[in-house]
C-alpha cells in the first residue's frame, strides 16, 4: 500500500503521542461549532443537534442560536450525550452586559466564553487594538469571578501589519492578560493571514485552549477537513502539547452542511 502525505501526517501524529489509542481519546471527543448548521438550527433545532450528535459529535459551540429556551436546550444536550463547553458572544454584548452571558454559559454547562468578530469601525489603529486589549482584560476578569473564561477568535484581519511589523494578534498576546483571556485559534483565518499555525500554538503555550479546526481549497474558499491544503497534522500535534482543551470542526459555508461535517468528522477520526 502506498502512503499518501495526509496518511504519513496522521502516522506522524500517532508517533508524537506514542499510541495511536492516546490520539483517538483526544479526538474521540471532536465538536462542531453549530455556525456550520446555523439554518439547520432554524429550521429545526432539535432535530439538527440530533443530527450532529447522530455523526459522533461529542461537543458543540454555540454562536447565538440557542433554541427557544436554554434549560431545554440544556437537557437537550444531556439527552444527547452533547456537552457544549463554549459559546460564541458578540463583543457588544460583552461590554454592555457580561453576566447576562455568563449566566447563560452556566446555564449551558458552558466553560468558555469567546468573543468572535471586532467591527471594522473598532479596529482601525494601533489604539483602538491598545483599547480592545484593555476591554479584553477588563471583561475577562469579571467572567474569572464569574467563574467562566474568556477568550478571542481570530479572523484573518489581526494578522495584517499595523506599523513597523507590529500585527494586533502581536498586540492581543502581549496586552492582555493570561489569567484573565484565553485564545480560540482558527485554522483557516490564521492560515489566511499568512500565519502557520502550530509555530504560534507552540510559541504561547499557556494562552491558546480552543481550535476551529477549517480546511482551505486551492482557491482559497471552505472546504471539508481533509479535502484542502492545510495539513493539520503539526496543529493538532502543537494542540495537544499546547494544552488546548476542545477542538471544533467549523465550515463557514457549504452547500450540504451535514454531508460537509460527516466527511470532516470521518477525516479526523482516520487520524486517530
Amino acid at each position: 500500500m502506498v502512503l499518501t502525505r495526509r496518511d504519513l501526517s496522521a502516522v506522524a501524529i500517532c508517533a508524537a503521542f506514542g499510541t495511536t489509542a492516546a490520539l483517538s481519546g483526544e479526538l474521540r471527543k471532536i465538536g462542531l461549532q453549530l455556525y456550520t448548521v446555523r439554518d439547520l438550527l432554524k429550521s429545526d433545532f432539535e432535530a439538527t443537534l440530533r443530527d450532529v450528535a447522530r455523526l459522533g459529535y461529542r461537543e458543540v459551540e454555540f454562536a447565538g442560536i440557542f433554541g427557544g429556551d436554554i434549560r431545554r436546550t440544556r437537557d437537550l444536550l444531556r439527552r444527547l450525550d452533547l456537552a457544549a463547553p463554549s459559546m460564541h458572544v458578540d463583543y457588544g454584548s460583552l461590554q454592555s452586559n457580561p453576566e447576562r452571558s455568563f449566566e447563560t454559559a452556566h446555564m449551558l454547562e458552558a466553560r468558555f466564553v469567546v468573543c468572535p468578530w471586532l467591527d471594522p469601525s473598532e479596529r482601525q489603529t494601533t489604539d483602538d487594538w491598545k483599547r480592545i486589549c484593555e476591554n479584553l482584560n477588563a471583561i475577562g476578569e469579571r467572567a474569572v469571578r464569574a467563574g467562566v473564561t474568556l477568550a478571542y477568535h481570530n479572523h484573518d484581519f489581526e494578522f495584517v501589519d499595523l506599523a513597523n511589523g507590529i500585527m494586533p494578534y502581536d498586540l492581543l498576546l502581549s496586552r492582555t492578560d493570561e489569567r484573565f483571556v484565553k485564545f480560540e485559534l482558527d485554522v483557516y483565518w490564521a492560515t489566511k493571514g499568512k500565519v502557520d499555525s502550530a509555530p504560534l500554538v507552540r510559541a504561547h503555550p499557556s494562552r491558546f485552549r480552543l481550535v476551529h479546526l477549517k480546511d482551505m481549497a486551492k482557491d482559497g474558499s471552505f472546504t471539508e477537513i481533509g479535502n484542502g491544503t492545510i495539513d493539520f497534522a503539526d496543529v493538532i500535534d502543537a494542540s495537544l502539547r499546547s494544552g488546548v482543551q476542545h477542538f471544533f470542526v467549523e465550515q463557514d459555508v457549504s452547500p450540504d452542511p451535514l454531508r460537509s461535517i460527516k466527511t470532516s468528522i470521518a477525516y479526523l477520526r482516520r487520524l486517530g
